[in-house]
Order: structure tokens, then sequence, then C-alpha cells
């Protein structure tokens, strides 16, 4: 008996061990992609604000302007567009608060972390099943690509876009595997919520799926807490301005659908890329329809639902869902509107779901082939990512770097300008000109001439093109316009053209080819006329001025400002 009881507490010791071995050996595998996107963005992630990242600096003022603690929680429910982004406000506010200084860098990290929460729900469903960890290596590698680049280099989009898909699918989780509605799942969805407006959707189908469960004691909670938040969430509501007058026929937006949930076959290197996207959403959502009609029949006639199908039903809801939403309000401005990165990460999401589906539900013999053949189509998808989005990403960071010139150095000495409220609040990024600023300023007159083959105004803007300059680098080198007059001097990215080349698609240093455009909005520039120079950056931050003998006039006038309500 003594014996027998040894021989199963050393068997029950090593198949712990064994256990634990295989965790961690699959979360080094996992890790992989993790690190090369994690190097990635310390390429080219730089702390300077884009766009609407702006607001986030105001929404500090305003806090200390605030006058009585309503008014103070008011700032951070104020409404964004049809947004209640108070996770966004919450994370500046603590940035702000602990280190000092606001540092965009910083949400861009917490943003991009929601991505490990979204890979450890996935990772969680198939052990569920008994899949081991590495087998969710499809799910890292859709998850941590380029794919994700203007979210990744985007401190309130990866904050907003990347946290509510994770939060939503944590919700399911929860109301999937839990044995009765707790505050967990409650917690996650009213976070959700008051993340980006599409949280409100995970309510319904939670709803939706405690229906399927017969939970109908978790189905008054649920209730209650859906009332209370939509009640809190529309309390002083107003309809966004903004959005396209003319919406797109039925047509356009069922195409801008399919589009947006096959949004992941851009990075595949196919010439026609919106056909590409089509394709694959059809073919997703024609998946995930099919498996979800076969559940809701099994519903109906047949056994109860298992807690992976009833996770598969309410993802699949929440994902499609956020596409039609997007669909039916974004195609006024274009269809490729609906590929753009910031959306990426729900159809990067539907595959992750079919995948995962797929390698839980077969017979552990097969599991490793299906895992391995999902992990070579993701690989393939990841490592394309890298060479078809490094141009974006590239003139991403040029572009706010000389926006950042543009706004500190606005008198005609190298005398930086940003008021004392903004140096409170934020530090200017470090950038390639900052020990060399003065020399923007003291250009010599006799230069060499690099000639530009053509300048045309179209559409409010200048565009300056040539054809024959070199790479130089896939980072800050390159090309870059200075726009000078004696009252100010102005910065301008300029993108470099693509290789030609097939090797392009395999090593990123082929990437680039001769040549670059460059566009210089009027409306940014003060009234005058401007020359129009060649600065190019070297490696090793060597400087070259170029004149091109060409000048571009402004009239002064500003753009006519868009309407929103931030």
């Amino acid at each position: 008996m003594d014996s027998k009881t040894a021989s199963v507490s050393v068997t029950d010791s090593e198949s712990t061990v064994t256990s634990r071995r295989s965790i961690v050996l699959g979360g080094l595998v996992l890790l992989v992609p993790i690190l090369v996107y994690g190097w990635v963005f310390s390429r080219y992630a730089i702390n300077i604000p884009k766009f609407e990242d702006h607001t986030l600096k105001a929404f500090l003022l305003n806090l200390e302007k605030a006058g009585s603690v309503h008014e103070w929680v008011y700032e951070f429910f104020r409404q964004h567009n049809e947004h209640r982004i108070v996770y966004d406000r919450i994370i500046t506010w603590l940035d702000y608060n602990l280190t000092g200084k606001l540092n965009y860098i910083h949400l861009m990290v917490v943003g991009n972390l929601s991505l490990v929460l979204l890979l450890a729900v996935f990772v969680r469903a198939l052990q569920k099943t008994g899949a081991a960890v590495w087998m969710a290596l499809p799910v890292a590698l859709l998850l941590f690509n380029l794919s994700q680049w203007e979210n990744m280099f985007w401190a309130m989009a990866s904050l907003q876009n990347f946290t509510v898909v994770a939060l939503a699918l944590a919700t399911f989780y929860a109301l999937a595997f839990k044995n009765r509605v707790g505050w967990t799942a409650i917690g996650l969805a009213v976070v959700a919520t008051i993340t980006s407006g599409n949280g409100l959707l995970i309510w319904p189908v939670g709803l939706m799926l405690l229906f399927l469960r017969q939970d109908y004691a978790g189905v008054m909670r649920w209730l209650a807490a859906l009332a209370v938040s939509f009640r809190l969430y529309f309390l002083y509501y107003e309809k966004p301005p903004g959005n396209p007058v003319d919406s797109g026929t039925l047509l356009q937006k069922f195409h801008g659908w399919l589009l947006f949930n096959g949004a992941a076959a851009e990075a595949l290197p196919f010439q026609n890329f919106l056909l590409s996207c089509t394709v694959l959403g059809a073919v997703l959502l024609g998946v995930t329809a099919l498996l979800s009609i076969l559940f809701l029949k099994q519903h109906l006639f047949g056994p109860k639902l298992s807690g992976w199908q009833i996770f598969f039903l309410g993802t699949a809801a929440f994902v499609v869902g956020s596409g039609l939403v997007v669909a039916l309000n974004r195609v006024g401005f274009g269809l490729a509107t609906l590929t753009t990165s910031r959306y990426k990460i729900y159809s990067l999401t539907l595959l992750s779901l079919l995948f995962t589906y797929w390698i839980s539900q077969s017979r552990p013999s097969q599991r490793r082939i299906r895992a391995g053949l999902a992990s070579g189509f993701s690989f393939l998808l990841a490592f394309f990512s890298y060479t078809t989005y490094l141009d974006e990403s590239v003139y991403l960071r040029k572009y706010l770097t000389t926006s950042q010139f543009n706004w500190s150095y606005t008198q005609p000495t190298p005398v930086s300008t940003v008021d004392a409220q903004t140096r409170k609040l934020i530090n200017n990024a470090p950038a390639f000109y900052d020990a060399s600023v003065s020399r923007l300023y003291q250009i010599p007159q006799s230069l060499p001439t690099a000639r530009l083959d053509t300048v045309f105004k179209a559409n409010d803007e200048y565009v300056a093109r040539l054809d024959s300059f070199p790479v130089l680098g896939i980072r800050d080198e390159g090309a870059y316009l200075v726009a000078r007059s004696p009252r100010r001097t102005y910065l301008f990215a300029t993108r470099q053209n693509l290789s030609g080349s097939r090797r392009r698609w395999l090593q990123p240093r082929h990437t680039f080819g001769p040549g670059f455009t460059a566009q210089i909005p009027e409306n940014e520039l003060d009234a005058g006329t401007y020359d129009l120079l060649l600065l190019a950056i070297k490696p090793g931050n060597e400087w070259q001025f170029y004149s091109t003998g060409r000048q571009v006039t402004a009239s002064g006038q500003t753009a006519t400002p868009f309407k929103k309500n931030w």
C-alpha cells in the first residue's frame, strides 16, 4: 500500500513538472513575436503627439482649471467624438502625476500591453480544451506584427482600440467559462464601455450569451448593470459632428464590411490589396456565420452549448458587429478607409478566433498539425507585415519629428517658442536636429544643386517630387524639404519611393528605391514666399543641404476646421 502511494506521488510530481515545463517552453515560444514587435516599437516610437493626442494635453490643463470636484470628474467623462475615453484619460493622468511629465511613449506601451491581455485570453481558452500553450503561436504572430503600426505608434489609438478588444474578449471569456455572472465580467464590461464607444456592444452580446447559457439570475444582474451603464454613458450625450454626408450605397457598405473583416490580408504581397481583403473578409465572415448557425441550431435542438462555443459566439458577434457599425458610418470616407491599420485589430482578432477554435476542437493527435498549419499562415502574414508597413512607420516618425520642429520654432531664430504651460506638461522628444538646429537658420548661399523633377499645387497643398535621390536609411535618415523665408523656416518630411524589386518583400533594407515625394500643405505656412531647399540626413546624422531652385507661395489662410466636439 505504501509503495503504491509513493508511486502515485512520484508520477503526479513528474506530471506537474512536465506540465510546468510545457507552460514555460510554450511561453518562450509566444515571447518571440512579442520581442520582435517590441524591438520594432523601440526603433520607431517617438514621444510626439499625433492628431487627437493633443487633446490629452488639453485634458490635463482643464483638470488644473477645474473649480469643483464635479468639474474635475466631468473632464474624465467628457465626450470625445462618440466615445467616453475615460480609460485613456485615467492612464494619462496617472502617467503625468507619477512621472511629472506626460510621455506619449508610456501611453503607447500601456496600450500595446493590452495585446498581451488579448493573447492571454486566447491562451486560457485553448487550455480549457487541453491544448498546449505553444499552440497559441498563431495568435501571437497575428497580434504582434507591423500590421498594427497605426495603433502601435499612436498613444490614444493604442489605449482605445487595443484595450476595448482585449476587455471585450476577457468579458466573454468570463461569461463563457465561469459558473455565474460575477463582478469580474461586469467590471470588465464597464471599463470597456468607458474606453471606446463600441464597448457598448458588449452589453447586448453578453445578454445573448447569458440567455444561451440559460443563466436567468445572471440575466437580471447583467440587465441592471446594462441599464446603469447606458444611462450614464448617454447622460448629456450629443450626436458628434464630422461624419460624411454621403454615407455610401448599400452595396458599398456591404463591400466596406467585407474589407473591414478581411483587412489583415493587406499585409500579403498581392498587387490588388482591396481584392485580397475582400476575399479574406468574405471567407472569414462565411465561416463565422456557418459556425454560428450550427451552434444556434445545436442550442435549439441538441445538447447544451460548450463554454468554447459561447466564447466563440460572443467574440464573433462583437468583432463582426463592430465592423458593421464602422462600415455604416465610415464608408463615406472611401472604401480604403475600412482597411486602415487602426481597424486591423478586428480582422486579426477574427482570424485568431477561427484558428484557435479550429485547433481546440480537433483530436489531440491532430492539434499539432493544425497548430503548425495555422502558425505557418500567421508567420507569413507577420513576416510580410514588416516589409509592407515599414514605409508607413518610417514616414510617421519623420512626419511627427518635423511637425514638432514646426510648432517649436516659429520665429526667424533657432529659439524654441513653446509656451510655458506646454513645457510644464511635456518635454520635446529628442530629434535628429537638436544638436544642429542653428544650421537650419545659417544655410550657406552657395550650395550644390538637386533639381526637383516637379513641384505643383493640388488640393491646397504643394507636391514635390525627385526621382533620383538615393536611399540613405530606414529610420531618421533620408531627404527633408526646408521651406525658408525671412520670417519662418519650416521642415517637412518626404516619403521615399518604394523599391520595385521583389527582394523588398523578403529584406526590409530593400524596401525603398531611388526618389521621393513630399506634400507641403499651404495652410500650414505663414503668408509669404519660401525658397525650397533639400536637406539630406546621412548615416551618423551627417547633414548636407542642396538648393532646388524652386519656390512656393502661401496666402496665410488657415484650413477650415473640421467639425468636432473636442
